[in-house]
Formats: structure tokens, C-alpha cells, sequence
């Protein structure tokens, strides 16, 4: 998956910004990271055209862990700007909180998954662990109880004009 995504930041328009949908996942004080490219990160992706906010967050959650999940809460939105290759990336996040509720499905990808404590996230950031840097600010605010209800989100569709 880790160089699929690559192939597809490249191939998608770096022009302008482009919006991200993930969540934080925590247990026992541990929040579960998934690993891309030898990088650690939050379960996280694009939204897809057409996508509800909150059904991208858990459908990117439950592709990258293999978990089935319930949105329990959204954190808020980050603006990531990275200089990647000599491309400007510029995320547009929208990162929720969310807790597994059942059994581990198969997952579509062959991410690898861990359990870290905020400290071990604050180490790999200082050893350029992270996929994005901006990972300890979310979990800050979420150990902070930085946390509205799903309903701050909304979602309209407009079938045709």
C-alpha cells in the first residue's frame, strides 16, 4: 500500500489542497499506528469524491487496521503542508476519534499495525519516524479531551442542479 499511495499523491493534482479523513485509536493509554514506507502514522487517507466525511474516517480506519470501528467523536482539522519531492502537499485532515467494536476483519490492505504509547510517538518524531508531523498535536488534543460530537460535521449532497 505504501507505494500505491505515493503513486497516487503523484498522480492526483498537487495544485491545491486535498482533504484527509482519519481517526486516533486508543487503548490502555496506546494509540494503534499503522506503518507506510518504514513511517508511522494515524489510520488515515482521502476521501473519496462523493463520501460522506464520517463513513471516509471509518472506511480508511477499517482498510488501514483490519478493525471494525465506531466514530465516536471528531478532534478537528489540520492543515498539513509538506515539500515532498519538490511538490507542495498541502492536507486538508479531518481527524476523528474512534473505538473498535468487534472482532478483526480482513483488512484490504497489508499495513502493519502497533500499539504506542505517546511518549514511544514523541521519540519517533524526533527520529523522522512519522509519516505526518503533526501526529503528537492530535494525540495532545485528544489526551487534552479536545473532543466535539460527530454532529459538528455535515454532509450535503446535492443530487443534480
Amino acid at each position: 500500500m505504501g507505494k500505491t499511495k505515493i503513486v497516487l499523491i503523484s498522480q492526483r493534482c498537487c495544485t491545491q489542497p486535498f482533504v484527509i479523513v482519519g481517526s486516533i485509536i486508543e487503548r490502555n493509554k496506546k494509540f494503534l499506528l499503522v506503518q507506510e514506507c518504514g513511517k508511522w502514522n494515524q489510520p488515515i487517507g482521502w476521501l473519496e469524491l462523493r463520501e460522506d466525511i464520517i463513513d471516509g474516517a471509518k472506511r480508511e480506519t477499517e482498510e488501514e487496521t483490519g478493525l471494525k470501528v465506531k466514530i465516536t467523536g471528531f478532534l478537528g482539522v489540520y492543515s498539513l503542508i509538506k515539500d515532498k519531492e519538490g511538490k507542495v502537499l498541502h492536507a486538508i485532515k479531518f481527524i476523528f476519534t474512534a473505538k473498535p467494536c468487534g472482532e478483526k476483519k480482513n483488512s484490504t490492505t497489508k499495513l502493519k499495525t502497533k500499539w504506542f504509547s505517546y511518549n514511544e510517538i514523541q521519540e519517533m518524531e524526533n527520529k523522522d519516524q512519522l509519516w505526518d508531523p503533526d501526529l503528537p498535536v492530535i494525540i495532545d488534543n485528544y489526551l487534552k479531551d479536545k473532543i466535539y460530537p460527530i454532529e459538528i460535521t455535515s454532509n450535503f449532497k446535492i443530487v443534480s442542479e
